[in-house]
C-alpha cells in the first residue's frame, strides 16, 4: 500500500497546483482510496498512451523496465487527453465507421469503453511496445492475462472485457462494435472496477476535465483547447532516459521509442506550448534536451535520434524565451529554475565563444564540420534564402547574422529576468549590458537605410560588407530583441505591414510576396512556419499598434483553425498561398500560431504585470487560463475584454491595453 504522502507526491508531478492544495486539504479527512474509487496510483507505474507507434493505446510502464500496451491500431488522433491521464477520447474512423476510445486511469488499472456509430469489427493488439522488454500474454474468454518481469520482480496484468471477444489469437482480440453494443474494458495491475462502474467513472472523468482544462469558445473555436489536445497527445516515454517528454511528432523515429527525436529549439516551443495544460511534462520536455548540451555549452540541433546528437551545431537561442514564459503560467517555487539556469547561461556563453569569427560581437551561424549545409541548419530554416550567396569562412559563416545577433539579444532580456528572480542580482546586471552593448552593435552595423529594415551583412573583403537583401522575417527579429528606437520601429513595421511584402491574407510567408523565388512555396522558401510567427510575435506585442496586435494574433488563429477544424492538422507548416497545411501533419509548433492568439487577448508583461487587451473584433470566451499562479477566465466583445475570477469581472479593457498588478 502507498502512503498518501507518496501518493501526493507523485500526483504533484501530473495534476494542477490548485488540484494538488485540493488534495492536501482533503487527504486528512478521507482516504485517496475512498478519493479514486480504487486503489491509489503506484509511484513506479506509468500509464498514458506514450508508445510512439500506439497514438489510441494505452501503455503501462512500471519500474521503469517492464510494460504492456493495449493497442487499438489507429492512426494519430489529437483528441482529449488530461495531464494527469484521468481521461482520454479519441475518434477515428474504421471500415466506413465513426469509432469513439475513451479511457481513464484509476490508480494502477484503467477503464474504458469503444463505442461506434455503425457496425465494426475492431482488434485490440497487446505487446511490450519497448525494446528489450518482454511481455507474454495468455488469452481468457473474456480477455487476457499479461506477464513480465521488471527489476522489482514478477509483473501481473490483466484485461476484462464486456462483451467478450468474438475471437482471440495470440496477441490480439477481435470485438464486434454496434451502436447499441460498445465494448466495456477494464486493465491493469490491482484488483479491477466492476463493468457496472465504468459508464459512471468516465462520465466524472470526462466532466471533471472539461471543467479544468483550458479552453476558448466563440467566434474563431477552440484554440486553446487545441494546444492542450496537441501537446497532451506528444508526450512520448523512452526506455533508454526513463523520461516521459514531448516528442515534435511521433512520425520521425521509424517506429523506435528511443529514438524519437529531440529537436533543439522545436523543443522548447513545444515546452512553452505544453505549459498552457501540463507544466509537468512541460519541464521534462526541456530537461530532456538540456541533457545533451555539450561540456562547451553546446545544445544540439537533434539529439536522441537515429544518428546520435549534432554536436557539432546548435539551434536558435529561444529556450530562456519559453521557460520564463511557463515560469509566470505558474509561479513555481523557483527549484526549476535554478536547475536549468546554468545550462541556459552556458549555452548564452557559447554562442559569443563559438560563433562571434571576427571578435567584434556580432554573431554568425555555423559548424565545427565546416560545412555550408551544416550551418543552414543551425539557423532552424534548412533551406533558406536569407543566406543565400554567404560562404563559410572556417566554422561560420561569412555573414553577420541579423537574426542570431537578435534573439541572442532577446536571449540576455529572458536570462535577466530568470536571474533577477533566483536572486543573482550580478548576473542580471550582466546580461542588461549584454542586450544594450548587442542592440547597439545591431543598430550601428546591421541597419539598412535604404530598404528600412535591419539585414544581415557579409564581413568578408570579397563582398566588401555588403548587407543581404533577400527579405525574410529574420529582418523583423530586432523588434523582439528591443532594438529599434520607435522612428526605426514604424518604419520596419511598414515594410513587415505592406500587403505587397508579407501582410497578406496568411502570414508570415518566409519569403517576401514579391522575391522571385517565393512561387517555389517549399519548406523554408514562402511556407508559413509557427515558430517565426511567434518570434516575430514577441516584437509586435512591443511596437505594432492594438489594432496590429489584433489582426496578427486573429489571422495567425484563422490559418491554424481552418486547417485543424477540418482535418485535425497541427502542421509542421503551412503555405502561403492558400493557407493548407504542408509537410508533417502532426507537429506540435504549428500550435505556436493559437499561443499567438492567446497571447493577444491576455498574457503576462516582463514585470509581472497581468495584460488585457480590450482592442477586440470578436466574441470570444476563454477559460481555465493560468496566469501567475491563478487561472482566470476571459469574455471578449467587439472593442472590450474583461478578465474574470470565480465568476466576478476583476479587470476590464475597453478600446485600449491594460496591465495589472492583480494576483
Amino acid at each position: 500500500m502507498v502512503s498518501n504522502a507518496e501518493v501526493l507526491t507523485n500526483l504533484s508531478e501530473t495534476a494542477s497546483p490548485q488540484w494538488i492544495r485540493f488534495l492536501r486539504c482533503l487527504v486528512p479527512f478521507i482516504g485517496l482510496v475512498a478519493l479514486f474509487g480504487g486503489s491509489p496510483a503506484s509511484a513506479s507505474t506509468r500509464i498514458g498512451n506514450f508508445l510512439v507507434g500506439a497514438p489510441c493505446g494505452v501503455a503501462w510502464v512500471v519500474d521503469d523496465s517492464a510494460a504492456f500496451v493495449l493497442d487499438t491500431g489507429a492512426p494519430y488522433v489529437a483528441g482529449s487527453a488530461a495531464p494527469d491521464d484521468s481521461y482520454h477520447a479519441q475518434r477515428f474512423g474504421r471500415d466506413g465507421a465513426n469509432v469513439v476510445f475513451e479511457w481513464g486511469r484509476v490508480g494502477d488499472n484503467i477503464v474504458g469503453r469503444l463505442s461506434a456509430d455503425k457496425q465494426v469489427a475492431l482488434d485490440l493488439s497487446l505487446s511490450s511496445g519497448w525494446p528489450g522488454w518482454k511481455s507474454t500474454f495468455t488469452m481468457t474468454p473474456d480477455g487476457a492475462n499479461g506477464v513480465a518481469q521488471s527489476t522489482n520482480g514478477q509483473v501481473k496484468w490483466a484485461l476484462r472485457t464486456s462483451p467478450a471477444p468474438k475471437s482471440t489469437s495470440t496477441s490480439k482480440l477481435t470485438f464486434l462494435i454496434t451502436p447499441a453494443s460498445p465494448v466495456l474494458f477494464a486493465a491493469g495491475l490491482k484488483r479491477l472496477p466492476e463493468f457496472a462502474s465504468i459508464d459512471q467513472l468516465l462520465k466524472k472523468a470526462r466532466d471533471k476535465y472539461a471543467a479544468t482544462r483550458p479552453q476558448a469558445s466563440g467566434e474563431l473555436g477552440d484554440f486553446v483547447g487545441a494546444i492542450a489536445d496537441n501537446m497532451n497527445n506528444s508526450r512520448l516515454y523512452s526506455s533508454d532516459n526513463h523520461l516521459v517528454a514531448h516528442s515534435v511528432s511521433r512520425g520521425w523515429g521509424q517506429g523506435n521509442p528511443n529514438t524519437n527525436p529531440y529537436f533543439c529549439w522545436d523543443s522548447f516551443f513545444t515546452a512553452n506550448l505544453a505549459a498552457v495544460d501540463d507544466p509537468v511534462t512541460a519541464r521534462n520536455t526541456v530537461r530532456a534536451i538540456l541533457s545533451y548540451q555539450t561540456q562547451e555549452g553546446l545544445v544540439p540541433n537533434f539529439a536522441h535520434w537515429m544518428a546520435g546528437s549534432s554536436t557539432d551545431r546548435s539551434q536558435p537561442p529561444v529556450a530562456s524565451l519559453c521557460v520564463w514564459k511557463m515560469h509566470q503560467r505558474y509561479l513555481h517555487d523557483g527549484k526549476f529554475l535554478a536547475e536549468i539556469y546554468p545550462k541556459l547561461v552556458r549555452w548564452h556563453d557559447w554562442w559569443l565563444k563559438s560563433r562571434n569569427a571576427r571578435h567584434d560581437g556580432l554573431l554568425e551561424w555555423g559548424s565545427s564540420t565546416g560545412v555550408f549545409q551544416d550551418a543552414q541548419y543551425e539557423t532552424g530554416w534548412d533551406d533558406n534564402l536569407h543566406y543565400a550567396g554567404a560562404a563559410m569562412r572556417g566554422a561560420t559563416m561569412d555573414a553577420y547574422s541579423i537574426d542570431l545577433s537578435a534573439m541572442w539579444s532577446m536571449d540576455t532580456k529572458y536570462l535577466a529576468l530568470i536571474a533577477t528572480f533566483l536572486g543573482h542580482q550580478g548576473d542580471a546586471a550582466r546580461f542588461r549590458s549584454e542586450q544594450a552593448a548587442m542592440n547597439q552593435r545591431i543598430n550601428t552595423r546591421l541597419w539598412d537605410d535604404r530598404l528600412n529594415v535591419y539585414c544581415s551583412r557579409f564581413w568578408d573583403d570579397t563582398n566588401q560588407g555588403a548587407f543581404l537583401t533577400r527579405l525574410t522575417p529574420m529582418n523583423f527579429y530586432p523588434l523582439s530583441a528591443g532594438a529599434p528606437d520607435p522612428e526605426r520601429a514604424q518604419r520596419v513595421l511598414q515594410v513587415l505591414t505592406d500587403p505587397r511584402k508579407f501582410w497578406g491574407q496568411y502570414l508570415l510567408p518566409t519569403l517576401a510576396y514579391d522575391d522571385p523565388d517565393y512561387h517555389q512555396q517549399e519548406y523554408w522558401r514562402g511556407d508559413i512556419w509557427g515558430p517565426v510567427n511567434y518570434i516575430v510575435w514577441q516584437g509586435i506585442k512591443q511596437y505594432a499598434s492594438p489594432e496590429q496586435i489584433t489582426e496578427y494574433a486573429d489571422r495567425s488563429i484563422a490559418l491554424f483553425m481552418r486547417n485543424w477544424l477540418t482535418q485535425g492538422v497541427c502542421a509542421e507548416n503551412y503555405l502561403s498561398t492558400d493557407g493548407n497545411w504542408s509537410h508533417d501533419p502532426h507537429y506540435t509548433w504549428g500550435a505556436l500560431l493559437d499561443l499567438i492568439g492567446l497571447e493577444s487577448i491576455v498574457d503576462v508583461d516582463d514585470s509581472g504585470k497581468i495584460v488585457l487587451n480590450g482592442v477586440q473584433t470578436k466574441a470570444i470566451t476563454l477559460k481555465n487560463i493560468p496566469l501567475l499562479g491563478r487561472t482566470y477566465d476571459v469574455k471578449t466583445t467587439p472593442g472590450k475584454a474583461e478578465l474574470i475570477r470565480n465568476g466576478r469581472v476583476i479587470l476590464t479593457a475597453k478600446g485600449t491595453v491594460v496591465r495589472s498588478a492583480i494576483r
